[in-house]
């Protein structure tokens, strides 16, 4: 269930919090975020045997 709670509050993060469109401090980290989260993704669904899309 860690991969799909992951998910869920990532979605709830990107929805409430613009990425691209904050300060640029602000959207390095937010970016940060997005590559670790999706790295964290990848490799969990790799461990279950299932390919991570290349692109949403």
């Amino acid at each position: 269930t860690y991969l799909y709670d992951l998910a869920t509050v990532f979605t709830a993060f990107y929805e409430h919090c613009p990425v691209l469109k904050a300060d640029d401090a602000v959207r390095e980290s937010r970016l940060a975020l997005c590559d670790l989260t999706a790295r964290v993704m990848e490799r969990g669904l790799g461990l279950l045997g299932i390919d991570a899309p290349e692109q949403m």
